[in-house]
């Protein structure tokens, strides 16, 4: 009995987790989008430089999730930034992803 009320703890525990990653990485898809809307709307006024930036910047949130363990949710941040700007800016994506 004692071994079944640990077993079922664990279950409990790493299921809370898998919920909790489970948001992590659908807001950090989310997070993604919004930031690939973002530059849309704000890279015709940006010179070359400023649009690198903000690229560095993207590179930076992508390298926190990873140094915070969420390496799953840095992948989904970076694909739901790329598919956004390529669905919804094709200049932009020619310019971004030569």
């Amino acid at each position: 009995m004692k071994h079944f009320i640990l077993s079922v703890f664990l279950v409990l525990a790493l299921t809370g987790c898998s919920g909790e990653e489970r948001k992590i990485n659908k807001a950090a898809t989310d997070y993604g989008k919004a930031d690939a809307q973002t530059l849309i709307e704000s890279a015709s006024s940006m010179t070359p430089l400023e649009l690198e930036g903000y690229i560095l910047g993207i590179r930076a949130t992508e390298y926190d999730y990873i140094e915070n363990g969420h390496k799953k949710a840095a992948e989904l941040y970076i694909k739901g930034f790329e598919d956004y700007i390529r669905e919804n800016s094709d200049s932009l994506a020619n310019v971004i992803f030569k």
